[in-house]
C-alpha cells in the first residue's frame, strides 16, 4: 500500500513561480475569453435585440440547471481529489480517482440530458413559445460533452497543476464560438447559434480528454484507495452537489424570476448584460485562484503553513493589483462602455453593472482566503455560506425584484456575495489567521485613485465615444507608471515577472544594466 509523503519540504520560490506561471495561462485564458465573449455578446445583443435576447438567455438558464444538476458536485471532487494525492506523491490512486470520476461524469450528464429532453414541452408551455422548446431539446444532446469539459477535464487541469492545458481547450472553446457568429452571419440566426453548442463542446471535450491523457501518460495502473478516503471523497462530492445545487436558487433563478415578473422581458437582457461584462473583469482574480488551490492542498497535506501564508499574501497583493484598476475604469466610464459595446438601447444595464462590479472587488481580495474550506477538503463548512447566501437571496430576490427589477436582481446577487463570504471568512477563520497585506493594497488604492482622476479628465476633454478604448488604455498605463512610483511593486517582483513572461532579452535590449 502506498504511503503518503508528507514530509517534503515545499520549495516557495518554486511553487510561487508554479501558481505564476498558472496563473499566467489562467490571464491568458482570460484575455481570450474576455474578448471572445465581449465581441459574441455584443453582437448576440444587436443580432437579437433586446426581447430575443431575453429568451435567449432564459434558454442557457435552463440548460445551466440541468448541467449544475448532472455535475453531481464531481468537478469539486476532482480538483480536490487530483490535488491531495498529487500533494500525498500517490500516483497509483491518483489514477483511480481519475478513472472512477469519468464514468460518474458520463452516467450522470447522460441521465441529465434525458431528462431535460423529456421536460422541454413543459418549459416551452410557461413561456408560451414552442421555439424555446425546441431550442432546449438542441442543447439537451451536447449536454454530455458540456460536462465532460466543464466537470471532468477542466477540474483535473487544475488539480495537476496543468493550466496550460486548460488555456488550450479554452483558446479552441474561443475559436469555436467565434465561429457561432459566421453561424448567425450566414442567416441561421438564433436556431443556428444554440445548434452550434453542441459543435462547440463536442470538440472542446474530445481535446480535453486528449491533453488529460498525455498528462497522465507512464502513471502506474490504478489502486483502489483505503475505505476512509473513499468516504472522505464521497461526503466531499455530496456536499459540493449540494452547493451546487443550492447556488440554482440564487443564479439561475434571480434572472428567471425577474423575467416572469417585470413588464418588459429587456430587464432581463439588462440584468444578464451587467453580469456578463462584471464577470469578464472577475476573471483576473478567477484565474490567480485557480491555479492556488492545489497549492492551498499541498501546503496543508505538509502542514507548512508560513509558506502558505506568504503565498497567500503575494496573490492577494496581485489580484487586487490587477482587478480594483479595471473596477474603477469601468464605473467611470459605465455609460459609454456600455453604449460602445452594446449600443445605447441597453443603457438600463448601467445601474445592474455597477452594482456588480462590489462581488468583483470583493472577490479579488478574499478569492485566495474562501478557497481555504474547498481545498483542504471541509465542503461541509463552505456548504454553509452557500446556503446562507442562498437565504439571502431568495429573500431579496422576492422583495426587490417586483420592486426595482433589474436593479433589484443586481443588488440580491451582491447581498449573497456579502453574506456568503462573511459566514465563509468566519469558518476559515477556525483554521488559519486571515492576514491581508494592507499596507500593499492601500498603496494600490492611491495609485488607483490618482488613474481615476486622470481617467476623468480625459473623459471630459475627449468626448467622441469612438476613442473611448484608447482613453481606458491610457489610464491604465498611468496606473502602472503610478505602481511603480509608489514602489507598489518591488525591483525584485519586477526581475519575477519579466522572467516568468520570457521577456529577459527583450528588456535588456532596452535596459542594459537588467
Amino acid at each position: 500500500m502506498e504511503q503518503p509523503v508528507n514530509s517534503d519540504e515545499i520549495n516557495i520560490e518554486e511553487e510561487q513561480g508554479l501558481v505564476a506561471s498558472n496563473s499566467v495561462y489562467g490571464f491568458l485564458r482570460s484575455g481570450s475569453k474576455f474578448f471572445v465573449s465581449f465581441l459574441i455578446s455584443v453582437l448576440l445583443v444587436r443580432f437579437l435585440g433586446p426581447t430575443n435576447y431575453g429568451y435567449y438567455t432564459v434558454v442557457v438558464l435552463y440548460w445551466g440547471f440541468a448541467s449544475t444538476i448532472a455535475g453531481l458536485g464531481i468537478n469539486s471532487a476532482v480538483q480536490y481529489a487530483i490535488s491531495k494525492y498529487r500533494a500525498q506523491n500517490s500516483a497509483s490512486r491518483l489514477m483511480w480517482v481519475v478513472k472512477h470520476y469519468f464514468i460518474i461524469v458520463v452516467v450522470s450528464s447522460l441521465i441529465a440530458s434525458i431528462v431535460l429532453f423529456s421536460l422541454s414541452g413543459v418549459i416551452a408551455s410557461i413561456y408560451h413559445s414552442a421555439e424555446v422548446g425546441y431550442l432546449i431539446k438542441i442543447l439537451a444532446f451536447g449536454l454530455v460533452f458540456y460536462s465532460l469539459s466543464g466537470n471532468f477535464t477542466e477540474p483535473s487541469f487544475i488539480g495537476f497543476q496543468k493550466m496550460n492545458n486548460s488555456f488550450i481547450t479554452g483558446v479552441l472553446y474561443d475559436f469555436l464560438r467565434v465561429m457561432q457568429l459566421v453561424v448567425i452571419y450566414l442567416g441561421f440566426g438564433l436556431i443556428g447559434a444554440i445548434k452550434f453548442y453542441d459543435v462547440v463542446y463536442l470538440v472542446t471535450a474530445t481535446v480535453g480528454l486528449f491533453l488529460l491523457y498525455r498528462s497522465m501518460k507512464g502513471f502506474p495502473k490504478s489502486a483502489r484507495p483505503e475505505k476512509e478516503d473513499l468516504t472522505h471523497f464521497y461526503s466531499y462530492r455530496n456536499f459540493s452537489y449540494v452547493m451546487a445545487i443550492i447556488s440554482l436558487s440564487y443564479g439561475p433563478v434571480i434572472a428567471l424570476f425577474l423575467g416572469a415578473v417585470s413588464p418588459n422581458i429587456s430587464s432581463v437582457s439588462f440584468y444578464r448584460v451587467g453580469l456578463i461584462m462584471a464577470g469578464m473583469l472577475g476573471l483576473p482574480a478567477a484565474a490567480v485562484g485557480s491555479a492556488f488551490f492545489a497549492s492551498i492542498t499541498k501546503f496543508f497535506e505538509r502542514k507548512q503553513f508560513e509558506g502558505f501564508y506568504r503565498l497567500q499574501h503575494s496573490l492577494i497583493k496581485y489580484s487586487f493589483l490587477l482587478t480594483f484598476p479595471l473596477v474603477t475604469a469601468s464605473i467611470i466610464s459605465a455609460p459609454k462602455l456600455i453604449s460602445y459595446l452594446y449600443k445605447s438601447t441597453f443603457i438600463g444595464a448601467e445601474t445592474p453593472f455597477i452594482i456588480l462590479l462590489i462581488p468583483v472587488l470583493i472577490s479579488s481580495i478574499f478569492g485566495p482566503i474562501t478557497q481555504v474550506l474547498s481545498a483542504t477538503g471541509k465542503q461541509k463548512y463552505a456548504m454553509y455560506s452557500v446556503i446562507t447566501g442562498a437565504v439571502v437571496g431568495i429573500a431579496l430576490t422576492v422583495i426587490l425584484v417586483p420592486l426595482l427589477y433589474s436593479v433589484g436582481a443586481a443588488i440580491a446577487y451582491l447581498a449573497v456575495t456579502l453574506s456568503t463570504l462573511v459566514v465563509n471568512l468566519i469558518l476559515v477563520s477556525r483554521y488559519i489567521k486571515i492576514k491581508l497585506p494592507y499596507k500593499e493594497l492601500l498603496k494600490a488604492v492611491l495609485s488607483v485613485l490618482l488613474m481615476a482622476l486622470f481617467l476623468y479628465l480625459l473623459l471630459k476633454l475627449v468626448t467622441r465615444l469612438a476613442y473611448l478604448p484608447l482613453l481606458l488604455i491610457a489610464a491604465l498605463v498611468f496606473y502602472v507608471l503610478m505602481l511603480y512610483l509608489t514602489r507598489t511593486v518591488s525591483n525584485k517582483e519586477l526581475r519575477f515577472i519579466i522572467k516568468l513572461l520570457k521577456a529577459d532579452k527583450f528588456v535588456k535590449t532596452f535596459y542594459k544594466k537588467y
